[in-house]
């Protein structure tokens, strides 16, 4: 499977075979997405021997899943039309980013219950990349957090 390529440069690139992923990482994988194909899944690192990065397409939805070395699922990433925006969310973007408009939107799902939006804008030719938590609240900008 061929996954889009996002405009954001990845932390690391190097992909990692499945059959190089310990079984205590692949189980961990395996309890939080059990509907999901397991060859379907394309493995890298996001932090170098620190954090897994697992890639998949489910249910007509990109998705990226971070699981630490040790099995810790960290967050979860959806690509989600920019629709599905919360109004409160959407709200705060437009009124501190006036100018810009929404190129991509990702629901992330942290692994203690929080959800944030990361929210790639454009402006021209000036690209950001924000994150607001789902109450609104601003939390950070820059070019790839």
């Amino acid at each position: 499977m061929q996954m889009k390529k996002s405009k954001k440069a990845k932390k690391s690139d190097e992909k990692v075979p499945q059959f190089f992923v310990p079984a205590d990482i692949l189980r961990v994988f395996k309890y939080e997405f059990p509907e999901v194909d397991a060859s379907t899944v394309e493995w890298s690192w996001e932090v170098y021997n620190k954090i897994y990065e697992a890639e998949f397409v489910f249910e007509n939805r990109e998705y990226e899943v971070e699981i630490t070395v040790t099995g810790h699922h960290l967050l979860t990433e959806i690509e989600i039309p920019t629709k599905e925006l919360p109004k409160i969310v959407k709200k705060a973007v437009e009124e501190k980013y006036p100018d810009f408009e929404i190129e991509e939107v990702e629901r992330i799902e942290y692994s203690n219950g929080d959800i944030h939006y990361e929210i790639d804008l454009k402006h021209e030719e000036k690209e950001l990349e924000v994150h607001f938590r789902e109450d609104g609240l601003f939390v950070a900008e820059g070019e790839d957090l």
